[in-house]
């Protein structure tokens, strides 16, 4: 799976824009997060990555890709926290991360590093 992280205007309709675009292309946003302030930013998990990159180009996006990789974990108190302090012991600065699911008594979590 590929993250789309894009930097836009921080104006009304920016979103719009750019999921429209994705949805002009048939494609299904499958996760997204959107912060604005100063600049704003969206990041965006999809169906379809080749689709999707061509949709930001042909509205000439400002955007990078990255590699999301998965880990599934129990779901309970301090599983989060001792994943993310594994991978900052290891050196490895995460990008991103995101709870993708939770299913009963385990959680899937997408991220992506450096």
């Amino acid at each position: 799976m590929k993250e789309y992280r894009i930097s836009m205007n921080d104006e009304a309709g920016a979103l719009a824009d750019h999921c429209e675009a994705i949805a002009a292309a048939d494609v299904n946003i499958l996760a997204v997060v959107a912060i604005g302030g100063d600049s704003a930013s969206a990041v965006i998990l999809t169906d379809n990555p080749d689709a999707t990159s061509g949709a930001l180009d042909d509205m000439g996006a400002n955007y990078t890709v990255a590699d999301l990789k998965s880990i599934k974990m129990d779901h309970e108190p301090g599983a989060l926290a001792s994943f993310t302090r594994g991978m900052a012991s290891s050196g490895v600065n995460l990008k991103s991360l995101y709870i993708m699911s939770i299913d009963g008594g385990s959680a899937t979590i997408g991220y992506t590093t450096d």
